[in-house]
């Protein structure tokens, strides 16, 4: 499996813009995400478009091994935009992932805390 493209997606939201991520791959498994840019310009998509030719044509299941060189490409602190840029391609990245072997998220970050609302 391979990354073919990795796109940004904005919808009008009435109060704020709604940004999301879509990651496809050569499978035809699609990873989503949401990030959030009201807080100001277009920094984090700018952040993306910048980032994401290094993942095209990687398998998106090592998603662990791409973070790492995401972060090692943007060397700051913690935070911030490129936190927020890193963060949402890991977790279009993990979605799929858990598409390809047919899992909920949450089952590859250990399972369910709890089983009912109280």
């Amino acid at each position: 499996m391979k990354i073919t493209k990795i796109e940004r997606l904005h919808a009008d939201g009435a109060w704020r813009t709604l940004d999301f991520l879509k990651i496809s791959t050569d499978e035809g498994i699609v990873g989503w995400s949401e990030f959030n840019e009201s807080f100001g310009g277009a920094g984090v998509s700018a952040l993306i478009d910048n980032l994401a030719p290094v993942l095209i044509g990687k398998d998106p299941r090592n998603y662990e091994a791409h973070v790492a060189l995401l972060y090692a490409l943007r060397r700051q602190a913690s935070g911030g935009a490129v936190q927020q840029a890193i963060g949402a391609i890991e977790n279009a990245l993990l979605d799929v992932k858990a598409r390809a072997l047919g899992i909920p998220v949450y089952e590859m970050l250990g399972g369910p805390v709890r089983d009912r609302i109280r």
